[in-house]
């Protein structure tokens, strides 16, 4: 599968300029999912429909339905409005696979030709037809409508699904001859453009044409039958997901015997309208509650009746189940983009969300890209994602900045670079932006160094949520101290996050004092980043990860101790001091006497292992009331076959 390795915006939307001056417009991936905050206003929508336009472009026609959101003449211009006429606008997007790469482009150039080689592609056609762009706004479509309305799915359908069904059958043009398109869009499009087409006499369709009446009478009804199955064939799909995963107590339907579509409708005995009348997709919702009577299910107004959750789970079992009936291709690109996809969910279905589009299933087939401007969403999927993966996924955040001359545009920083950032501001007498980028630097190392479990805090129906920085400090500072580290170097870190990483106290931001503080807290910034820490087992992803512990008894006799963590089992180092390791919680599976090749016991006790190892040189005998032969734990504890020292000097990362 074809894969992104960059985007590339030039004088796009929010994206001023080119690459080789604003760096942010180049935006690696390095076929990666992506995670990406973006606050309000910094651009992070122009990164959707930057994707979105690139593929869309696949099936304008004419060609002009692509170069005008790149001419500057044109209203529908996408182009920065601070760019030149004459600058070029644009987005390239660089794909690659082990099979080799490829690099398609959207651009007008700067003597006003076009470089556009994804009209009529291929490849870009079908990496449109197997990937997927989900926003709020589509979301929100299944309950827009009036108390006295009833729910009427095809103006959703039309603006954002039918390019993706494929009818697997051609429409036939006017003159007879079989079309080559198959797309529910394509024979949309026929359709609506048909009345323009028709024969004609004087004002008035000719009726009595061969293309007339294949038009009214086969082509609009064969339409509506290939649209009606194709909602009775996901209606399925949608209900496991919003019975399976969702755990509702209800189900929808189509109301296929409904849906009609006509032209040229007779409106009286002698004369006909001359329109195309649009066909309806109503939306029916059956309650299974079996305590309730069958004629007492059915909810005729659901965007009454139901909250805005379970409508918006509604839509996206839709589309979901739509997803799961895309075609696929050979050496294609499969692209999910999601922006703010989640929040007008429940904390309890976004849980459920996220489980869907972090399983194997959707990992193993698509690209995934999700932007948030909710920061506490943003930590939440931070969390989930790097428990459940290693490797796989990039993170960024995106914030509004401006070029030199004042010019809006976003700032994308890399993650370890709040430091660096922090350092430019002040060389630059920015006092209150070199604080705002030291907080988010303190909120950084703090959430690394500190295990996981300890970063959140659990509110009300919201789920875990990051604690604020006041906590992260005290809680590392509890932590630390409990692995015997020397916090020493760090004491004044609540100091310097009351006097300057507080917004409120920048009343004095010009001082020498405030620049001495800043360089004070950057001294411990340094410092704290030069403690590595090393996850040796977290247990989300290896629940059974066995180790063993090598101990010798009394008689000298060599014993094998197996247990496996039931903790996240992690480790930190600074340069200048030993390990700091805080032994997890453990259970004890067996154990064995290697020097008389006894059989195994079985032990089956859980304890802390440091604890676990004083209770063992109790059973063994080598712990007494007066004395006691304890080892490091590092030198006897084995992991495949290697001592866990050896273990953490070749695989620390800082």
């Amino acid at each position: 599968m074809q894969k992104i390795k960059s985007i590339t915006l030039r004088n796009f939307k929010y994206f001023f300029g080119k690459e080789t001056e604003q760096t942010q417009n180049k935006i690696e991936l390095d076929k990666q999912n992506l995670l990406l905050y973006g606050e309000n206003g910094s651009g992070k929508s122009s990164i959707y429909w930057a994707l979105y336009t690139f593929l869309q472009s696949a099936i304008k026609d004419p060609r002009s339905e692509i170069e005008k959101y790149f001419d500057p003449v044109k209203d529908q211009n996408l182009r920065n409005r601070f760019a030149q006429p004459d600058d070029e606008s644009g987005i390239i997007v660089e794909f690659t696979a082990p099979s080799g790469g490829t690099i398609k482009e959207l651009k007008r150039n700067t003597d006003r030709t076009f470089s556009i080689n994804t009209y009529r592609d291929t490849f870009t056609e079908r990496a449109l037809i197997g990937s997927d762009f989900i926003n709020y706004k589509f979301l929100s479509k299944i309950y827009d409508f009036r108390n006295s309305e009833p729910i009427d799915l095809f103006e959703m359908f039309e603006r954002d699904i039918l390019m993706f069904i494929d009818f697997e059958e051609a429409y036939t043009e006017h003159d007879g001859t079989l079309s080559t398109k198959t797309y529910a869009s394509d024979w949309w499009k026929f359709i609506c453009d048909a009345p323009n087409n028709l024969p004609y006499n004087g004002n008035i369709v000719s009726v009595g044409t061969d293309e007339y009446r294949r038009f009214k009478h086969t082509t609009i009804p064969r339409f509506v039958e290939l649209l009606k199955r194709f909602l009775i064939d996901i209606t399925q799909g949608a209900n496991e997901y919003l019975q399976q995963e969702f755990n509702e107590d209800f189900t929808l339907s189509f109301d296929v015997d409904n849906i009609d579509c006509d032209y040229n409708k007779n409106v009286s005995t002698r004369a006909k309208d001359g329109k195309l009348h649009f066909p309806k997709i109503p939306l029916k919702i059956f309650l299974t509650n079996p305590n309730l009577p069958l004629q007492e299910r059915e909810v005729k107004k659901p965007h009454t009746f139901l909250n805005e959750a379970r409508l918006t789970a509604i839509a996206l079992a839709i589309r979901l189940s739509i997803l799961d009936r895309r075609p696929t291709f050979p050496n294609s690109a499969r692209i999910l983009v999601l922006d703010d996809l989640l929040l007008s969910l429940d904390m309890s279905h976004r849980d459920k969300v996220l489980d869907i589009l972090l399983s194997d299933s959707f990992i193993n087939t698509y690209q995934i890209l999700i932007l948030t401007h909710d920061r506490a969403f943003y930590n939440m999927c931070k969390n989930r994602i790097q428990d459940r993966f290693e490797s796989g996924w990039i993170f960024k955040e995106m914030y509004q900045h401006q070029t030199d001359t004042g010019i809006p545009c976003p700032f994308i920083p890399e993650q370890s670079n709040y430091l660096d950032l922090a350092k430019k501001y002040l060389k630059e007498f920015d006092y209150p932006a070199s604080a705002n980028y030291l907080r988010k630097e303190t909120e950084r190392v703090l959430c690394k160094l500190l295990p996981h479990n300890l970063t959140l805090f659990l509110k009300n129906d919201e789920g875990s949520k990051t604690v604020n920085l006041e906590t992260l400090i005290y809680r590392f500072k509890d932590y630390y101290n409990s692995l015997g580290g020397d916090f020493t170097p760090f004491l004044r870190l609540k100091e310097h996050k009351d006097l300057i990483l507080n917004p409120l106290s920048h009343d004095n931001t010009h001082s020498p004092i405030y620049k001495l503080e800043l360089l004070n807290l950057i001294k411990i910034l340094d410092e704290l980043n030069l403690i590595s820490v090393k996850t040796l087992v977290d247990v989300n992803d290896d629940p059974n990860s066995i180790f063993e512990l090598h101990e010798s008894d009394i008689n000298n006799d060599e014993w094998v101790y197996e247990f496996y963590p039931l903790e996240t089992f992690r480790v930190l180092k600074h340069p200048s001091h030993n390990w700091l390791i805080k032994f997890p919680k453990s259970h004890f599976i067996r154990r064995k006497n290697i020097t008389q090749n006894s059989d195994f016991e079985n032990v089956n006790k859980s304890y802390m292992l440091d604890y676990g190892y004083e209770k063992i040189r109790w059973t063994l005998g080598t712990k007494t009331n007066t004395i006691d032969n304890i080892k490091d734990l590092k030198e006897i504890i084995f992991k495949d076959g290697q001592k866990l020292i050896e273990i953490l000097d070749t695989k620390v990362s800082i």
